[in-house]
């Protein structure tokens, strides 16, 4: 686990680790790690993994979020008025762009389509940051989730513990999230925030 100083440097940006390409302290090395990643992942029959790369269109996140799901857990929600609602049931990871840490949680993400266009008009999703309770994983998704893990091993990511990243920060600061207020933060809030 980090360390106090550790975490402290995490929120203020700094990359740290000692594993590959982590100790290299290059941003664009460890964004092709976690790109060979992503497309690793996608090569486990039967999964489709999206990825968000752009910060979530604005200000800054520390990780990528990878939502993995099996083709059979996306269903038609209903179709009406030119549109089809979709929903999907699968694995958020996310990524850290400054050590080589993951957590991963279940979630669900509903697209609204226009029919005719194919078009995307809407959606909802959620985020592990905002429910640290979703770390936990179901029975329904025991089989993929491992299949994850190991290609988290592969890539020498370690997957930390939901108790652990649930624990109260034992210091003051300020994080750049948008998740949570100061005396509220938790462990996983100094590793995986997003500024926007």
């Amino acid at each position: 686990m980090f360390s106090n100083e550790q975490l402290q440097g995490l929120i203020e940006g700094k990359i740290g680790g000692n594993k590959f390409p982590y100790n290299t302290n290059n941003e664009l090395e460890i964004e092709a790690h976690i790109r060979r990643l992503f497309h690793r992942i996608n090569r486990i029959p039967n999964l489709v993994c999206e990825a968000e790369w752009s910060h979530f269109g604005s200000g800054y996140a520390s990780f990528v979020e990878f939502f993995c799901y099996r083709k059979e857990d996306f269903i038609v929600v209903e179709e009406k008025y030119g549109h089809r609602e979709i929903k999907k049931d699968g694995i958020i990871i996310d990524i850290c762009r400054l050590a080589p840490v993951a957590i991963m949680g279940e979630d669900y993400r509903y697209k609204t389509i226009r029919i005719e266009t194919n078009e995307v008009v809407g959606g909802a999703y959620g985020s592990l940051l905002a429910s640290p309770n979703l770390l936990d994983l179901s029975e329904k998704f025991q089989t993929i989730a491992e299949k994850l893990k190991r290609a988290l091993k592969e890539f020498d990511y370690e997957l930390l513990e939901a108790e652990k990243m649930n624990q109260p920060l034992s210091f003051q600061t300020k994080i750049p999230t948008i998740y949570r207020e100061p005396r509220e933060y938790l462990v996983m809030d100094a590793i995986f925030y997003w500024e926007d």
